[in-house]
């Protein structure tokens, strides 16, 4: 049976355009929506109000995709004023929240999760959900795509493409590359990895080709948030190869190095919401309501 979900007060820290579409999609579902920091869609009835307010009103708090930094600022904030400091999640805001209200972000500091587990606030980390990281890999493969191909001028059909990773983003990439007639090889780590990449046509390799691979990739593109394109692999990387990194911050390029050997390198963080905000804001929006459904159901709702 759909839950009904009138009057459910949601409260939304900051974030980008994918927040304006769970905006809209919240409150054509009856939802209660009230925001920090966050510009609202003329077709969305709201109330903005500081930080400390919406945390004590909120049933259910949203927090961006992107998650805080280490001093607890959310993400992508957009819009502050002078009287409105952008919106942080710490020790010292967090005692606010009403007790039995869930915290949903991307994914926490070690810090956030300590402040949450002593003060007792419900912390949900939904970017590494399968529902949501197998879904959100779409709009992160599209616009590492039209990156790559704003900043080449040549055909991606027919190019030498490395792909370094192989959980959903690499899966994705590079399933999406080889249907547009790449020439795509794949380096992972696991062995289950490389059997899957085997199973999709695409050339398998260890990490410790990474070296050779990049050597004669036209493009690469890394998934991996550790340092797999250090000085000594771009070094032998032709000028003019291009690199999309859609890794965490900071990345796995050395990017200091790419630009003086004249290699395009590009930190790609928030990628979909940039290039695809409407069809991001719904995954968001899909996730939440679906770990909301789960935790009501769990309660006995």
């Amino acid at each position: 049976m759909a839950q009904d979900l009138t009057g459910v007060r949601v409260g939304i820290i900051g974030g980008d355009r994918r927040e304006l579409e769970v905006a809209r999609i919240f409150s054509a579902h009856g939802m209660d929506v009230r925001a920090v920091c966050l510009p609202w869609p003329d077709d969305v009835q709201h109330l903005a109000n500081r930080l400390e307010d919406v945390l004590a009103w909120a049933d259910l708090l949203l927090a961006p995709v992107g998650g805080v930094d280490r001093f607890g600022q959310v993400a992508y904030v957009i819009v502050t004023g002078d009287d409105v400091p952008p919106p942080r999640l710490t020790a010292e805001t967090l005692p606010a929240v009403r007790p039995g209200t869930p915290l949903y972000i991307g994914a926490a500091t070690p810090d956030l999760r300590q402040a949450c587990s002593q003060l007792g606030v419900e912390l949900v980390e939904f970017r590494e959900s399968d529902e949501f990281a197998w879904r959100n890999a779409v709009p992160t493969a599209e616009g590492a795509i039209q990156i790559a191909i704003q900043h080449t001028d040549h055909t991606l059909h027919g190019s030498r493409i490395l792909v370094l990773g192989f959980g959903r983003s690499g899966t994705v990439l590079a399933r999406t590359l080889r249907s547009l007639g790449a020439d795509v090889a794949v380096c992972a780590r696991g062995s289950v990895d490389i059997a899957r990449a085997y199973a999709l046509g695409v050339g398998p390799h260890r990490m410790d080709d990474v070296a050779k691979l990049a050597a004669q990739a036209d493009v690469v593109f890394n998934t991996i948030p550790a340092p797999v394109l250090p000085a000594d692999v771009l070094r032998k990387m032709a000028s003019g190869s291009v690199i999309i990194d859609i890794a965490t911050v900071p990345g796995g390029t050395d990017f200091a190095v790419a630009k003086q050997l004249g290699i395009q390198a590009f930190l790609t963080p928030g990628l979909p919401g940039i290039t695809a905000p409407r069809t991001a804001g719904r995954i968001v929006a899909d996730t939440i309501l679906s770990l909301w459904h789960d935790r009501q159901e769990g309660n006995g709702a």
